[in-house]
């Protein structure tokens, strides 16, 4: 994994616009979502060293960039940032995952063998016993819908950890604190749903 510093995500960005290329354009390049193409341009964000080649392929770009920082990884860990924002287990409140707080080793045998993974933390009671407040969890970005499970969503303007569970025609979801009650979504019901990512892993807080 490569870091990309700020400066560089501007030139990034810059480039593809000079070009006419779109974050759809480049999403499709790189075989992620727009989320992550996004996180790219801003900056302070990890990106694989094959989609940092392709991009400066794309662009026209030395992919030797000074502006690119190398994180020294021992063997049988993964480099995994930790992002500086706090999710909601309850009521919500849309905080962006944008800036990197710090940069942890994890064993991989913990986490995903691929994809973008980052680490943020969980406040609130509506997970509880399964993540309580002051937990991280570790999001794997851009995973789509696997299978029922803990994901980090976005309905409307909150970011939530929940449990999902499709139904026909939705979504429910589920809160693992009984007092706090089930949520549904769908395509008619106005709500604007996301999903940003499955929770991979959930570390305690000491």
């Amino acid at each position: 994994m490569q870091r990309i510093s700020k400066e560089l995500g501007k030139q990034l960005k810059s480039k593809a616009k000079l070009k006419g290329l779109t974050q759809g354009d480049i999403s499709r390049m790189l075989k992620v979502g727009q989320a992550t193409v996004s996180r790219i341009f801003n900056g302070n964000t990890q990106i694989s060293l094959e989609n940092y080649l392709i991009l400066c392929h794309e662009l026209g770009l030395d992919p030797n960039d000074v502006s690119i920082e190398k994180t020294e990884q021992k063997e049988g860990y993964r480099t995994i940032p930790e992002y500086n924002v706090r999710v909601s287990a309850g009521h919500g409140e849309f905080q962006g995952i944008e800036e990197i707080k710090q940069n942890l080793q994890m064993p991989k045998m913990f986490l995903p063998e691929n994809g973008q993974v980052g680490f943020v933390r969980v406040e609130g009671d509506s997970m509880t016993p399964t993540i309580a407040h002051g937990d991280y969890v570790a999001v794997e970005f851009d995973s789509g819908y696997t299978s029922d499970g803990l994901y980090l969503i976005r309905i409307d303007d909150a970011v939530f950890v929940k449990r999902l569970q499709r139904k026909f025609g939705g979504v429910r979801i589920i809160s693992d604190n009984q007092q706090y009650e089930e949520m549904n979504v769908s395509p008619d019901d106005g709500n604007d749903f996301g999903l940003i990512g499955r929770v991979a892993l959930v570390i305690r807080k000491t």
